[in-house]
């Protein structure tokens, strides 16, 4: 494993370049759907909610610090490349992030072959994609987009 210097002593490790290989864990009810993965020593959940169909919320739990910028980039069967600007909302334990979503997002999370996630220009984590299909279902029925 890398690790990046975050701030004195402290350190982050994230996973080498080589891609996580972990089917994303779903759940749902109320309104409201979630997909979540352990990556190193960080939970990556995506969270979607009837009230805000329009908005993914991704948090990254633990996060050591502030962050400035997010970007989840997603890489489709085919190696064309979706980015997406996240908006970068809070930090207490961990960090919460806002991904707009559109139908054209929903279906590039659906179909991708693996994800990545930079946070402030430097990539966190990469995974493979096994259940952002179910994901992208669930946030159909649950959260109605």
């Amino acid at each position: 494993m890398r690790s990046l210097l975050l701030s004195g002593a402290l350190a982050l490790f994230i996973l080498p370049a080589s891609l996580a290989h972990a089917d994303w864990a779903l759940s749902q009810g109320n309104g409201s759907a979630a997909m979540s993965q352990q990556v190193g020593p960080t939970k990556i959940t995506f969270f979607c909610t009837r009230a805000r169909p329009d908005q993914l919320q991704i948090s990254f739990d633990p996060w050591p610090q502030p962050a400035r910028g997010a970007m989840l980039w997603m890489t489709l069967p085919d190696g064309r490349n979706d980015r997406q600007p996240m908006d970068v909302m809070a930090r207490d334990r961990a960090l919460s992030v806002t991904l707009m979503t559109s139908s054209l997002v929903l279906e590039h999370l659906q179909q991708a072959a693996s994800l990545s996630f930079d946070i402030d220009n430097r990539e966190i984590a990469r995974t493979d994609a096994r259940g952002t299909g179910a994901f992208r279902l669930a946030v159909r029925e649950q959260c109605r987009f």
